[in-house]
């Protein structure tokens, strides 16, 4: 039997179809390929969350070579993507890369734990 891998289009279609506005069905465990936010606790900045699917693939026949396994990284750090999938929500390619550097660049973006009201900081200049 052969080994097809799920294309591209495949993985991130649910993704896609979700960042298009469209309502996508959601099946709680059953982690989808994308880009994500999420906050660790109520009232807490958004962090970023990549959810991917790995894949082996034999470059002579283009075949698996072991069984498809999703990834997760959630603020930086590996994590387990069906931990994570409830939790998440999508975003753009853009606000993801966004978020991804607003831990760096905005000192209260770091403290994932707490709760802020971003509405008392001062503007972020461009």
């Amino acid at each position: 039997m052969i080994r097809q891998p799920t294309t591209r289009a495949a993985q991130y279609d649910h993704w896609q179809r979700s960042v298009a506005g469209e309502r996508v069905p959601r099946i709680e465990d059953e982690p989808q390929p994308g880009f994500y936010k999420r906050r660790f606790v109520r009232g807490g900045p958004f962090v970023p969350v990549e959810i991917w699917l790995e894949q082996q693939i034999d470059p002579e026949t283009g075949e698996l070579t072991a069984d498809e396994e999703l990834r997760a990284v959630c603020n930086g750090e590996r994590c387990n993507p069906y931990t994570v999938w409830s939790y998440c929500r999508a975003i753009s390619l853009e606000e993801y890369d966004a978020l991804t550097g607003a831990r760096d660049a905005i000192a209260d973006m770091a403290a994932t734990h707490v709760s802020i009201n971003l509405a008392e900081m001062a503007p972020i200049r461009p």
